[in-house]
């Protein structure tokens, strides 16, 4: 009874291990973020000089595009000059 329990366990391990390295892996790509990962686009402050995601950026809209700042201190800076 042992015997068969103990086979049973190392067919199961076994199986578990077959279908473990034969399923698809997604792999990072070079340079890049790990697969899956959502990325946040990124924009530069024009004063600066620091990239800061656009979600959390502080903005400023303009005529012809919206400008992205890390503070407010940085927007209104900009504003200033």
């Amino acid at each position: 009874m042992f015997r068969l329990i103990l086979l049973a366990g190392i067919i199961y391990l076994l199986f578990k291990w077959l279908r473990w390295s034969s399923s698809p892996v997604p792999k990072a790509r070079p340079g890049g973020p790990p697969a899956g990962e959502k990325v946040e686009e990124m924009a530069q402050d024009p004063v600066c000089g620091t990239w800061v995601p656009v979600g959390q950026a502080v903005s400023l809209p303009g005529e012809k595009e919206t400008r992205y700042f890390c503070s407010a201190e940085c927007r209104d800076k900009f504003q200033r000059t």
